[in-house]
């Protein structure tokens, strides 16, 4: 273990000259990995696909918390009992993969790490096994992958359940031109006749040693190809770095805390570089340019802030730390940005030496600045480059093209026209190249010239924004081109190429801090759009966008983390330049809300809805914004107790204001305050009340306190008509064509609408101001509909409710009594609030007036000519003796349409009771309930008959009785073949 220990306890920096090392333990910092299922192939360039997932994952990391897994957990049995022996380590170029598996084959050496797990651990690097083109054994290639002293291959294989092989880079190991996908390449354990990716091959497809454990780290794009490999007991991710862990990192680097806090600092000011730094690579390019700055000032004078900058300093600094002189990287310059754009659009990013010959590099010399040898073969003398990192390759690709007008359209086509994504990285250093400040770090080394002009640039882009205007809203294309337009960073050419862009629309897109940042940037230089809507924005990047909303005709944002002072900042700023129609705050953490804003050019009503903020915040944001908007007619404030001084607070800002509230709901302590009471009545001043509503959901919840206006009187009423009316118009052309019956269509236009009369609701209310509330509520909004439900109400209390209901003039035209304790004591005074002529509905559910009750009910309303449309009994302790006085509510006027028994205990005796005295009236009965009542098979016949002879019946609920299967199924098809057609049944 010592040769191992040895081998990977020091790493080369990408920049690193012959004999340069660093240790990987003052070096090495921890990479967040979570488990993750396979997702499809990404097809977008790695780097900027996963940066923005990443931002998420900072966002709110505890939502990983499940999925997260250490490095020491990888082989761990999986709760299902699996014993982890194929794990598959993703990442994207940069990300860690290597630093990672070297750390892993560090610390297993070092004795702590898998000490208990694995008596072996060889590490495969995929691109030296690409160099190995000799026959080989799979003995021979673990043994020459061992130090000295060699171990015998008997004692290594003969607990293969302890030996893990970590196959380094599978996306880059090379098959043969004729490899057939479907045939697994054969490999021998002693005898040399197989290559060495086909030994590889037979390990990941269990063909040779299937009990021993293999970690194969390999980039998203090669996943479809390893799947038909291996099947993985794990799946996980290296994810990068956390925003701790890249301080972290900058703490190591410079070695110096001050230097490394103010470096930090720096470039977390600049969004676009510092939301790619979750990449280590990024971080170390990052770090190594600032480095080279601070290394001759204290101050950072050149600032950077585009990612072309970042890479042309970065090349800067490699120059520099190799001193080229400028006539020997005037050709190295053009050679290997040839090399690169080749091999970009070919997706390529490993070269031989015949590749490199062919764009007159000189392989002689030894390898480039700005190529890195891969790995020399243990036999043949053939060695194999590539890029310091693709990004790297893509930038030399830029400047290749930046001097060639007919590379450059050839580039942008693809790119854009043709969806090439894995080009987009490089159209974006292209505009970079047209930025002269991007340019300067390099320009002491090379003279520049330039291939496609600007001003064709510009014709290109508009072009391509056009193209983006006619696809409609989320464009990914869109984003890219913005992104473009940052890296150019030339104000004037901005501003012209967005003269006709019109709307900016990403509220699906998860948008991370670069994303925001060059949204920004556009609209600052942008002249107008008439539509804005972002999604996932930040504080920082809200407070920046307050100033700039005059330029927008609608907006709409979603934000996250976000303080009062930046919401009252954003209302303030709005309420100046626009009308705005929607404003949502909710809680998230602390001091933090989540934040949605819309607003217009245009007059409309406005929805203010506040979810569990603390009292005080939902008291500043009413009283900033009531009195400053006329125009908001919905209020909702949820997760408050109510407190006086809320309600104080709401009523100064109503009655110091001209808006005209229609619907109002929040939570109140206590609703006997003056305060309240005038918020109910200024309330009634402005709209005819349609709801008034005052309940707890359950005893130990707050009060809720709700308002609706009538919708005649409600803000653009005649508009939702007439959408209404178009839509009702569409609806009827389309059941004419799938409903030719003319009786269907006739009973869909005859189906009454639902009346709008006043709702009051005061249910489940405190003992000690029920009654109180009651008499005020019944008094001052004189409501038709009336529910009390689960209130405790004793017969003096009921009595006293309907004193105070019959001392007003108005006929009450349906109550709820639900779970109120009514007993037969309390009918009279009920019938007592029904006047004559007068058709009511009538809800006593969960109450024991038994059969007493139901006669003095029914005996009261013959006396005043009173009739119901709708009676529920429901749970009412009712037996067959109180089906008399239920039949003679089916007076000569026919009213009653919907009538509950259920849970009850009518028995046989009561449901033929009532089907044989109903199958003798004219009746109008639609909904009939009679669920849970001891029916057995011997009311069959007279179900059968009351079915048949009362056509109005819509619905019939007989569930949780005591038929047989035969008996039910005889019912159900009289009922089928009097109900073809189903009808609506409207609910209550």
């Amino acid at each position: 273990m010592a040769s191992v220990k040895e081998k990977f306890r020091r790493v080369k920096d990408y920049n690193s000259r012959p004999g340069e090392w660093v240790s990987l333990e003052d070096r090495y910092t921890k990479l967040f990995i979570v488990k993750k299922h396979h997702q499809a192939e990404d097809k977008e360039h790695e780097l900027l696909s996963r940066g923005k997932r990443h931002m998420d994952i900072m966002r709110k990391p505890s939502s990983f918390a499940d999925s997260h897994v250490n490095v020491e957990h990888l082989f761990d049995t999986l709760s299902d009992g699996t014993i982890t022996r194929k794990v598959i380590l993703q990442g994207i170029a940069g990300i860690g993969k290597t630093a990672t598996v070297g750390k892993i084959m560090y610390d297993w050496s070092s004795g702590r790490l898998y000490g208990g797990r694995f008596d072996y651990v060889f590490h495969w690097s995929c691109r030296d096994l690409n160099q190995r083109t000799e026959k080989l054994s799979l003995a021979q290639l673990i043994l020459q992958n061992w130090g000295h002293p060699k171990p015998e291959i008997g004692e290594i294989l003969s607990y293969p359940e302890k030996v893990l092989f970590i196959i380094d880079g599978f996306d880059e190991l090379r098959f043969p031109e004729d490899y057939d996908k479907s045939k697994s390449l054969s490999c021998d354990l002693d005898m040399p006749h197989s290559t060495a990716v086909a030994v590889v091959e037979s390990l990941l497809s269990s063909q040779s040693l299937s009990e021993a454990c293999l970690l194969v780290t390999t980039r998203p794009l090669a996943i479809g190809m390893l799947e038909t490999h291996m099947k993985a007991d794990l799946w996980a991710e290296i994810v990068g770095f956390l925003e701790e862990d890249r301080k972290e990192f900058f703490k190591k680097f410079f070695k110096d805390e001050e230097k490394a806090a103010f470096a930090y600092s720096y470039i977390q000011e600049n969004d676009v570089v510092f939301a790619m730094c979750f990449v280590p690579l990024i971080c170390w390019i990052v770090c190594t340019t600032l480095n080279l700055q601070l290394r001759y000032s204290e101050e950072l004078d050149q600032k950077v802030s585009t990612t072309t900058e970042i890479f042309t300093y970065f090349v800067a600094t490699l120059l520099q730390s190799h001193g080229r002189t400028q006539t020997s990287t005037q050709d190295l310059f053009h050679n290997l940005g040839s090399l690169a754009y080749g091999g970009v659009r070919d997706q390529k990013v490993l070269f031989d030496e015949s590749m490199l010959r062919k764009y007159n590099l000189e392989v002689s010399k030894g390898p480039s600045t700005f190529l890195t040898e891969l790995l020399q073969a243990d036999i043949f003398v053939e060695t194999i480059y590539s890029f310091v990192h693709l990004t790297v390759q893509e930038l030399f690709a830029a400047l290749f093209i930046f001097w060639n007008k007919e590379k450059a359209s050839e580039l942008l086509k693809e790119a854009f026209v043709e969806n090439k994504s894995h080009l987009i990285l490089t159209v974006r250093f292209l505009f970079g190249m047209n930025n002269d400040k991007s340019l300067k770090p390099l320009k002491r080394y090379y003279e520049t010239s330039m291939g496609i002009s600007k001003d064709e640039l510009l014709k290109w882009t508009k072009k391509a924004l056009l193209i983006c205007q006619e696809q409609g809203e989320e464009s990914r294309l869109l984003l890219e081109l913005l992104h473009c337009l940052f890296e150019i960073q030339d104000e004037e050419f901005v501003r012209s190429a967005l003269e006709e862009m019109k709307e900016v629309v990403f509220l699906e897109n998860s948008l991370g801090q670069d994303d925001q940042q060059v949204i920004l940037y556009s609209l600052q230089h942008a002249k107008e759009f008439s539509q804005l809507k972002l999604g996932s924005l930040k504080e920082r990047n809200m407070i920046k966008l307050v100033p700039l909303l005059g330029k927008c005709k609608q907006i709409h944002f979603n934000a996250s983390g976000i303080s009062l002072s930046t919401v009252l900042k954003v209302c303030a700023h709005l309420l100046q330049k626009l009308r705005m129609t929607r404003l949502h705050v909710e809680h998230e953490a602390e001091d933090e809300m989540y934040f949605t804003v819309e607003a217009s050019c245009e007059r409309g009503p406005c929805t203010i809805t506040l979810d569990n903020l603390p009292e005080d915040t939902a008291i500043a944001i009413c009283d900033h914004v009531i009195p400053a908007h006329p125009g908001i007619v919905t209020l909702d404030v949820n997760g408050i107790r109510g407190s006086k001084e809320f309600v104080n607070s709401l009523k100064n800002s109503l009655l110091d204001s001209d808006c005209r509230l229609e619907s109002v709901g929040f939570n109140i302590e206590n609703p006997r305050l003056q305060a309240f009471q005038d918020i109910c009545q200024h309330l009634a001043t402005c709209h005819s009340p349609r709801k008034f509503l005052l309940f707890r959901r359950y005893e130990e919840d707050e009060i809720h306190f709700g308002y609706e206006a009538k919708d005649e009187e409600k803000s653009g009423n005649r508009l939702q008509k007439k959408k209404k009316t178009q839509k009702r118009k569409r609806k009827n052309e389309a059941l004419k064509k799938c409903f030719p019956w003319p009786c269907l269509i006739r009973k869909t236009r005859e189906k009454k609408e639902k009346k709008k009369d006043c709702i009051a609701v005061l249910s489940c209310l405190p003992e000690e101001y029920f009654l109180e509330l009651t008499k005020w509520v019944t008094s001052t909004f004189i409501p038709l509909i009336l529910c009390l439900d689960e209130n405790s109400i004793n017969d003096e209390q009921m009595k006293t409710i309907c004193e105070n209901l019959n001392s007003t003039d108005y006929q009450l035209q349906s109550l709820s009594l639900r779970s109120c304790s009514i007993t037969h004591e309390s009918m009279t005074n009920i019938c007592s609030l029904f006047f004559c002529n007068t058709a009511v509905s009538l809800d006593l559910q969960s109450n024991p007036v038994g059969d007493e009750g139901v006669k003095i009910l029914a005996a009261c309303l013959k006396s005043k000519s009173c009739y119901l449309e709708k009676l529920s009994l429901s749970r009412a302790d009712l037996t067959e003796h109180c089906v008399p006085a239920i039949t003679s509510l089916f007076s000569q006027k026919n009213t009653l349409i919907w009538l509950d028994l259920s849970f009850n205990n009518l028995g046989d005796g009561g449901v033929k009771a009532l089907c044989s005295s109903l199958k003798d009236k004219e009746i109008h009965l639609e909904k009939l309930i009679l669920e849970d009542n001891g029916i057995t098979n011997n009311c069959e016949q007279e179900l059968i008959q009351l079915i048949e002879n009362t056509l109005s019946l819509k619905y019939l609920c007989l569930d949780d009785n005591k038929f047989t299967s035969t008996s039910r199924a005889r019912i159900y098809d009289v009922w089928d073949k009097y109900h073809d057609e189903e009808e609506e049944v409207e609910e209550d």
